[in-house]
């Protein structure tokens, strides 16, 4: 059983777990920036702690000066209702109606609620994704009873936050964001949120640890703390002892007490502006396949065994294939950070938007290399599966695509359904397996209809690929290497 999870399912039933703006236009670290949209008015203070507080005292003036920035979010989604044909025979009501004289109604709603922290003074305030995802209607409400209709602005998946924007006459309490990479393990940090429905709930404790990988995403980079992290926590913030936001609460040990995870600031913090003008993050991508550098590797490519990580593939029309990157290139570091692993280079280039460039150092023939990538936008998660962000030849005539070559093959639509083999080189991996004249009806379980379902089908990430073929009035399965 998976130990590590979201919030989600408990926290709220129906949850399942142009530039862009600089973020500073909407975030800032220092106190006393401006932030409301107008900037002929004065705007206040992020909130903050006295200037004589001392955390050997009292944690209290702390919580007095940050409680008002921190909501409560309540979510309703209105579901079908839909009875188990079993269910609806052993329901008390099979055949009859509902005892207030009606039928069952269509509709019914589900309700959930979360914790949020307002970040600027005209009413912006982040959560988790998982809080608002599918919400029909979210209401925030305030430490001072105030409560408002929230419009949710921008989500990001992957990390589980989201951008939610109140409407108000004056402007709000919010708090500052901090650095969590300056955070160490061992540090004191303090919560504040709404579990189980407890309202402004306070708990405090320590960094446990950083960079935890849990299985939640390619971004995996949690700060690990023992602050009391409970269903209702979800979007509510993690405080260092200055009052500001160093991590957002996400995700618990369902098999463990004192064992919290938060994602933290600086992932999300510069992505702000992304949010709040294009509803979603583009990430930075480069567009390679890596592999993990094992002693074998690292003595054939003449360097150490976890001296960065290796270059398998570079796909074609990508950024990294447009700067140069080739197979075998070993990445040492990206803007001067060393990457380890596959995972540690993933994160790095994921903290860069889409179009800023980086440097990567590398070693390409035992000899150390510096290039600069443009980065692409991250394809989303349907299109890595597939690799439909690939190019490929979309036209009706034969087929030229890259992964068609690798296979030997030459396709075109053929009247009725399905893909015609025109031509198989002798040479490929096809050779022996498929014919001139086989007509492809299915690829790796995906029926063919015509030449793009063809090519979507061989992007389906699988050790063989797997053709149905009618040829000379049979039906064959056949099985061909990807390449």
């Amino acid at each position: 059983m998976k130990l590590l999870k979201t919030l989600a399912a408990a926290l709220i039933p129906f949850a399942l777990g142009a530039t862009a703006a600089q973020a500073t236009d909407l975030w800032v670290a220092e106190p006393g920036a401006d932030l409301l949209p107008d900037r002929t008015r004065s705007a206040p203070d992020p909130q903050h702690p006295p200037t004589n507080y001392s955390p050997k005292q009292s944690l209290a003036p702390l919580v007095s000066a940050l409680q008002p920035a921190v909501v409560n979010i309540h979510v309703e989604q209105r579901v079908r209702n839909e009875m188990m044909p079993m269910m609806e025979f052993f329901s008390p009501f099979f055949g009859q109606q509902m005892p207030n004289g009606g039928d069952m109604p269509e509709f019914r709603v589900k309700t959930g609620q979360g914790s949020g922290f307002i970040i600027s003074a005209d009413g912006y305030l982040l959560t988790n994704n998982h809080v608002v995802a599918d919400a029909d209607k979210v209401t925030v409400k305030l430490s001072d009873d105030r409560e408002f209709e929230g419009t949710v602005v921008g989500t990001d998946s992957r990390i589980d936050i989201a951008l939610v924007k109140i409407e108000s006459d004056s402007a709000l309490p919010y708090v500052a964001a901090g650095k969590s990479e300056s955070m160490e393990v061992g540090d004191w940090v303090v919560a504040i949120g709404n579990p189980f429905g407890l309202t402004h709930t306070v708990t405090a404790g320590i960094v446990s640890a950083k960079g935890r990988v849990i299985g939640a995403g390619p971004y995996d980079d949690f700060i690990q703390t023992d602050a009391s992290i409970n269903p209702g926590n979800s979007g509510g913030p993690l405080f260092n002892l200055d009052g500001q936001v160093i991590g957002i609460n996400t995700a618990i040990n369902a098999a463990g007490q004192g064992i919290g995870f938060a994602v933290p600031m600086d992932m999300v913090t510069p992505f702000l502006g992304d949010l709040k003008e294009n509803g979603g993050i583009a990430r930075g991508w480069l567009g390679v396949g890596l592999q993990r550098l094992d002693a074998d590797l690292a003595a054939g490519l003449n360097t150490g065994e976890g001296d960065g990580v290796l270059i398998a593939e570079v796909h074609e029309d990508q950024p990294g294939d447009k700067a140069g990157l080739l197979p075998g290139d070993v990445v040492q570091a990206i803007d001067g950070v060393e990457v380890a692993d596959a995972k540690a280079l993933i994160r790095q280039v994921g903290k860069y938007r889409a179009g800023e460039d980086i440097t990567m150092t590398l070693l390409r023939d035992g000899k150390v290399k510096e290039l600069s990538v443009e980065l692409g936008k991250r394809p989303s998660e349907r299109e890595l599966r597939t690799a439909s962000f690939e190019p490929r030849d979309m036209s009706p005539g034969p087929s030229h695509s890259p992964l068609m070559k690798k296979l030997g093959l030459e396709c075109k639509s053929a009247p009725g359904g399905g893909v015609l083999v025109s031509a198989v080189d002798s040479e490929s991996p096809s050779a022996g397996k498929l014919r001139r004249g086989d007509r492809i009806v299915e690829v790796n379980g995906v029926r063919i209809g015509a030449l793009d379902d063809f090519t979507t089908a061989l992007h389906k990430r699988s050790k063989h690929i797997v053709f149905v073929v009618q040829r000379q009035g049979r039906r064959l399965f056949v099985a061909v290497p990807r390449p």
